[in-house]
């Protein structure tokens, strides 16, 4: 499992909006290697959550699937959560509660749940921690660089860029300035919601680069 790298204090990272857009990345990937269960992943559920998908808690009440299933379904997010086998769901859900990992809150007259402080550390931890870069069989022969703009008092934030484009095995062309052969716009948006970078941090795909048989090379391309 590759390395990750963390700043040492991203309380903005929890906020609502940068938990919603995680997940939707965190989902998107999933979707990629999904598998059609109808378990329900501990990850998966949390990303659900943190989307904003809703989903009542009296889902967890003693009852039988018979009762909760048509609950289920008056769910304006039910579609998130049709695929699910529903006494699966109730467990991970459950689980989730008990760890104090998602939490009980009022909207609209209805008791839902949502994800709690520590839903979202754990969501932020293990994002990073899975964070890969599929490889396809064959190049399209194009590159994708990747440029960043850090201020220069902020060292430990362009410390935590460079360490983590390295760890998915970018080459450096010169300082901040990095090219990969491969698709991973989602997962340097990723780097760019976690780290806050907005336009500090730019994307390109490029269809030639002068002089690059270094880059081939070092790619096995």
């Amino acid at each position: 499992m590759r390395q990750s790298t963390k700043p040492k204090s991203p309380p903005d990272n929890l906020s609502d909006t940068n938990i919603s857009k995680i997940s939707e990345l965190i989902l998107n990937q999933l979707k990629r290697i999904d598998k059609k269960t109808k378990y329900a992943p501990v990850m998966e559920i949390l990303s659900l959550l943190g989307k904003g998908a809703v989903i009542a808690a009296a889902i967890l009440a003693p009852k039988s699937a018979k009762v909760l299933y048509p609950l289920m379904q008056q769910s304006p997010d039910f579609s998130n959560w049709k695929k699910y086998n529903l006494s699966y769901l109730k467990r991970t859900l459950s689980h989730l509660e008990k760890t104090k990992k998602i939490e009980r809150i009022h909207k609209g007259g209805v008791e839902i749940l949502k994800l709690s402080y520590n839903g979202k550390v754990k969501l932020l931890k293990y994002s990073l921690d899975q964070l890969h870069i599929d490889k396809p069989k064959k190049w399209d022969g194009k590159w994708r660089l990747v440029l960043y703009d850090v201020p220069k008092s902020d060292k430990s934030l362009g410390d935590a860029i460079r360490k983590n484009l390295l760890n998915f095995d970018f080459y450096p062309i010169q300082e901040s300035v990095y090219i990969y052969p491969f698709p991973c716009f989602d997962q340097i948006e990723f780097l760019r919601q976690y780290y806050h970078l907005g336009s500090n941090v730019q994307y390109m795909v490029v269809d030639k680069i002068e002089n690059d048989t270094i880059y081939k090379d070092f790619f096995g391309i």
